[in-house]
């Protein structure tokens, strides 16, 4: 019973894996519909606040953490706006290897802000993310928009790995569902009133590809695979959730190559691999990847 249990979990979070790492090839698809990095981020996260909407009432002691999870989303919207900005203007599989690099910010800000001394496992994978990065960003192709690009993608795996800190261990313990909840309300907080000041010149695709492409980064991208990491998470073993939630970076960086044309050269191939042994290392402490952490109440918000 137990190991039905575990493999049907290992399935959901396989299944939602794939969906997370499908965002970069329904955002591509955006951007040639002629649409913003802005406006893709808010069709990205619209469905699932709107579905979420109907969690948000808590009761009033659980407010104060309510108000962190709202602000650590409105903070996490600006980063995913920065690096759906990275993928609309820089090489796509340089941004997406910089998304997957929050293993090294978990150890880093682990112990700078939240004074956790690091494991050597959680060193030697941070090391492995931080020659991984070296590969792909080589300083001679960089101009002064590559530059911000790059800074602005960096956001997202920093703004992630303090999630990631935080959430395991959180200040106060409310439902999972009301955390998402209050996370996902927080990215559209901000988002709008960015999407605004931005003054889009389109807000709508201009095909049906486009239409699908909205529906699938809205849904199949975010919606689905966020329920099914929900409930797939705590019905299996965190190195099987490890295991199998790494699959997301190699759908992300795949999809591109084959259904987009995409070049994967030597050293982004070698840059892959790395990242994927170190999301792989074992942990003792299982702090740096989210799949690692099966108490719902610390999951972050995606």
């Amino acid at each position: 019973m137990i190991a039905r249990m575990a493999s049907a979990g290992s399935a959901l979070v396989l299944m939602a894996a794939i969906g997370f790492g499908l965002n970069p090839l329904f955002a591509r698809l955006l951007y040639a519909e002629g649409l913003g990095a802005e406006m893709v981020t808010l069709y990205r996260f619209i469905v699932p606040a709107f579905l979420l909407l109907f969690f948000i009432r808590t009761p009033r002691p659980q407010w104060p953490e309510a108000g962190r999870m709202l602000i650590i989303g409105a903070i996490n919207g600006v980063a995913i706006l920065g690096y759906f900005y990275a993928l609309e203007t820089i090489n796509a599989a340089t941004a997406i290897l910089i998304y997957y690099t929050y293993p090294f910010f978990s150890v880093v800000l682990g112990w700078l802000i939240f004074k956790r001394k690091a494991s050597q496992n959680s060193l030697a994978a941070a090391a492995l993310v931080l020659v991984a990065a070296s590969l792909v960003i080589v300083p001679e192709t960089i101009n002064t928009q590559t530059l911000i690009a790059i800074a602005l993608c960096t956001s997202a795996p920093l703004v992630f790995s303090f999630q990631i800190q935080y959430l395991s261990a959180p200040t106060m313990a409310i439902p999972a569902i009301k955390r998402l909840a209050w996370g996902t309300m927080g990215h559209i907080i901000i988002l709008i009133p960015l999407v605004i000041m931005a003054t889009p010149v389109q807000v709508l695709p201009v095909s049906a590809t486009g239409v699908m492409a909205i529906l699938g980064i809205a849904i199949v991208a975010a919606a689905l695979p966020q329920l099914l990491f929900l409930i797939g998470v705590p019905k299996t073993t965190p190195e099987r959730t490890a295991i199998f939630g790494s699959v997301e970076l190699v759908v992300a960086m795949l999809s591109g190559a084959l259904l987009l044309g995409d070049n994967l050269g030597q050293y982004e191939i070698t840059a892959m691999l790395l990242i994927l042994i170190a999301l792989l290392i074992k942990q003792n402490n299982p702090i740096i990847q989210e799949g690692l952490n099966t108490n719902l109440k610390s999951q972050p918000v995606r």
